[in-house]
């Protein structure tokens, strides 16, 4: 029997950020050059906690299997505050604005003890969908900072 175990990418997107911070801090957030070092390593940090949070496995819990994972709304929090926090670059702030409203809109819907399934549904698929297209951008933006052609889309 298989047995998977679907808290692991939090936890391991969780590893990587507590690894990940004192790493962009040695490197400094706020360097004056257009290729910023520490810039870059916090946009990383961010986007890796990020899909760590497997909105993937949210979507496919309550629109598949009809079931509200415990954490789900953490998790939309969680998101929504990173996102909030992080220093993006001018091209991705307006596109982490946005997200950061969508994940805050997921952590409504899952409020309260039973949920509207329909509503915790779709606002679960635009958060799953945005946080996709937001990480490609932010890929994008780091491959770009690194002088190397990436892959044109990461799910």
């Amino acid at each position: 029997m298989h047995r998977t175990h679907r808290g692991w990418p939090a936890l391991l997107g969780a590893a990587i950020l507590l690894l990940a911070i004192p790493l962009a801090a040695a490197c400094g957030g706020d360097d004056d050059d257009d290729h910023g070092a520490g810039d870059t390593h916090a946009v990383v940090s961010a986007v890796a906690f990020l899909g760590g949070l497997d909105f993937h496995a949210i979507d496919d819990s309550i629109n598949r299997d009809r079931k509200v994972p415990a954490d789900a709304r953490a998790r939309a929090l969680k998101a929504q505050a990173v996102v909030r926090t992080a220093s993006w670059p001018g091209e991705l702030q307006s596109k982490a604005t946005a997200l950061a409203g969508i994940f805050g809109e997921l952590a409504a819907a899952l409020e309260g003890d039973s949920p509207d399934l329909a509503k915790a549904g779709a606002a679960a698929k635009k958060a799953h969908d945005a946080e996709h297209e937001f990480s490609d951008a932010a890929w994008a933006w780091v491959f770009e900072q690194a002088g190397i052609e990436g892959p044109t889309h990461g799910h």
